[in-house]
């Protein structure tokens, strides 16, 4: 998959993984060994880098964690919350349908995310329903296998929310 334009990354929308995890699972399921994934995020400065690298999704996990992100989302209010909950489905999509995406950037999410007093408030003030989706979306990661929180303080938070 290429954009053509550096204002975006793959887990800025839910048509990347269907596209690009999407053809990995179906190839898979078809009997065929996981075809090597690539994204360019800007064809016109960027080379060619694979999923399976997860290059891509250290760099996307890993903004998406900053304050800097964070204040841009929350600025936006309701939308902005959306685009918090939006943006883990879309690393879930990944890890579900491609196995592409590394366990420890679900903890650094979740602790952006979950962990965090200040986003958690503005998540409920602004959007309660996308904050009940982020803690669903960690709890199904978790029970379906892509994600295994190495870190004990998830692990019972998870408990606990269940």
């Amino acid at each position: 998959m290429s954009t053509d334009y550096h204002e975006t990354d793959l887990l800025l929308a839910a048509d990347y993984a269907v596209h690009e995890a999407g053809l990995a699972a179906a190839a898979v399921r078809l009997g065929a060994a996981t075809p090597s994934l690539y994204h360019l995020r800007d064809t016109s400065r960027s080379a060619a880098c694979s999923l399976v690298d997860r290059g891509n999704f250290a760099r996307c996990a890993c903004a998406c964690g900053q304050p800097k992100w964070m204040s841009g989302m929350m600025r936006h209010g309701f939308r902005g919350a959306a685009e918090i909950a939006a943006t883990l489905e879309h690393m879930a999509s990944f890890a579900h349908l491609a196995d592409a995406v590394p366990t420890h950037l679900f903890d650094l999410y979740y602790d952006a995310m979950l962990g965090s007093d200040n986003v958690r408030t503005f998540m409920a003030r602004e959007n309660p329903a996308a904050l009940a989706a982020i803690e669903t979306c960690f709890t199904r990661l978790n029970q379906a296998s892509p994600w295994r929180t190495r870190r004990n303080s998830i692990a019972v938070a998870l408990r606990e929310a269940s």
